[in-house]
């Protein structure tokens, strides 16, 4: 298949690719081409490439298959995507620095530039959907995850706006956090499947998947430590409702911490063919949390998900008068607002619902270690430190609360349990979801890290010598890597 698409007068190089193939049978790639000359400093540019996966062709859907995104000095800067229905979500980042990061958001089919957010130099590397309409987004330098709500497509329609901050465990000051990603499959979906492959047993539904958070960090010291945060979908997305409801805001308002973005929106309008289109350009100002000094609103703009039926407030917006425009019958409107939005400390949104495990540096590298409901990790044996013991840990309650009832039982639960005792059942279950534990980071974090989501680990019986396992669906890979951490062969074993 064509790296570059159908055209054969297409150059440049090939700096990542991201798909949708069970939703729309499509591939983006994308491609940095030198359009300048040597006394340009902006002489790259990068652009999208929409293909059909299956044919390699232009996708059919896509009504500008190639869209430009940006020139900049660097010649293969980061990029990562994700596409959910009509919205592709990329973050852009400069290794060396030549310029800030950037999330931006396209609608696809059409090609609209719907957000251009500018956050500061080495902020974002990766994103994942938690459901169609938001946007999970980890921030390096503010040691966070940003919420961003990408509003249904509307008549009159609005643009992504940032909803939340939700911070992580804070680091100590003997420790620095260098690296942050997150990594969520399945993906959800907007649309219907067609291009999902049938019979697949082991195809687990995306709003009960978990998302994982990958933190690496190195002490002054030199010494590196990497954990990985699970947490699961649903429940994330349950929290984030919670925290964006309008009572709670009013609550907030002025006891809570928040933070600014200002957002200019520019608007064009064709009023025979009753075309509106936006484009948001979003800014980071206030980088200092503070308390909400405007006046109180009680009209808290809310958006239906299509995930709930619960509604989605977005942040508070103040708006200023715009300027406006016309020419060949197109008019156009610009407004700048201030938009605030809530800080949300760790232990206000995160214990119950995640999960947390130490890794080894090997496998710290391996992203692609989760899938569904289920998370594999590694971890060298004691007796022979060049054999790993290998684990498949499930998130699944129905899994969790049986393998309970299983170990009761055992254990000579059953017999304990009749009479009285019976009656008290359904409140120690519930006491016993209540339960946290406590993550035993040795000071790498300068806070106590709970942890309340609950999980079956089951052990694999034999060990290997592979260094790292990755994971699919229904199999898992162990990866044997050369010295300089390229692949040299990969053992497959299934699940079940």
């Amino acid at each position: 298949m064509p790296g570059h698409g159908p055209a054969l007068n297409w150059s440049g190089i090939l700096v990542n690719f991201a798909t949708a193939l069970y939703e729309h049978d499509l591939i983006v790639n994308f491609i940095s081409s030198d359009i300048g000359n040597q006394a340009d400093m902006q002489r790259h540019s990068l652009d999208l490439v929409l293909l059909k996966f299956s044919t390699g062709e232009y996708h059919p859907l896509a009504r500008r298959p190639q869209i430009h995104v940006q020139r900049s000095p660097e010649v293969e800067p980061w990029v990562v995507s994700k596409i959910v229905g009509d919205n592709l979500a990329l973050v852009v980042h400069s290794d060396d620095g030549m310029f800030s990061d950037k999330l931006i958001i396209f609608e696809w089919k059409t090609g609209r530039r719907l957000l251009q957010h500018e956050a500061t130099e080495n902020a974002y590397s990766s994103l994942v959907f938690v459901s169609p309409e938001l946007l999970l987004v980890t921030n390096r330098v503010l040691s966070h995850l940003e919420v961003w709500h990408i509003p249904p497509q509307q008549p009159n329609p609005k643009p992504p706006i940032q909803i939340l901050s939700l911070q992580i465990p804070a680091v100590s000051l003997d420790y620095s956090l260098f690296d942050f990603d997150c990594y969520g499959e399945s993906n959800p979906f907007l649309h219907s499947t067609p291009y999902l492959p049938t019979p697949r047993p082991f195809f687990s539904s995306p709003k009960n998947s978990i998302i994982m958070v990958t933190l690496r960090l190195s002490s002054n010291a030199g010494r590196r430590t990497s954990y990985n945060l699970i947490v699961h979908r649903r429940a994330l997305l349950d929290r984030i409702h919670t925290l964006t409801s309008p009572s709670l805001l009013e609550q907030q308002e002025c006891l809570s911490t928040w933070l600014t973005n200002e957002v200019t929106v520019h608007k064009t309008t064709d009023p025979e063919n009753e075309f509106v289109e936006l484009e948001a350009r979003s800014e980071l100002v206030s980088t200092m949390p503070h308390p909400r000094s405007s006046p109180r609103t009680h009209d808290f703009p809310t958006f239906p998900t299509s995930q709930t039926s619960q509604t989605l407030p977005t942040s508070h917006i103040f708006a200023d008068p715009g300027t406006s425009s016309v020419s060949s019958g197109l008019s156009t409107d610009s407004s700048t607002s201030r938009c605030t939005f809530l800080q949300v400390p760790w232990a206000k949104w995160g214990p119950p619902v995640s999960r947390w495990f130490q890794l080894n540096e090997t496998q710290a590298w391996c992203v692609t270690s989760s899938n569904g409901q289920r998370y594999a990790f590694s971890e060298p044996n004691p007796l022979n430190g060049r054999k790993l013991m290998v684990s498949v840990v499930d998130f699944n309650p129905h899994n969790f609360r049986r393998n309970a009832e299983m170990m009761a039982r055992l254990q000579g639960g059953e017999a304990e349990n009749n009479g009285s005792a019976g009656n008290n059942e359904e409140g120690k279950e519930e006491e016993e979801e209540e339960e946290f534990e406590t993550l035993d980071h040795k000071g790498v974090f300068s806070e106590e890290v709970y942890m309340g989501l609950k999980c079956v680990v089951y052990r694999a019986p034999d060990e290997y010598d592979f260094d790292a396992v990755v994971m699919d669906e229904q199999r898992l890979l162990g990866v044997k890597l050369k010295r300089h951490n390229s692949g040299e062969s990969v053992k497959v074993l299934y699940i079940g």
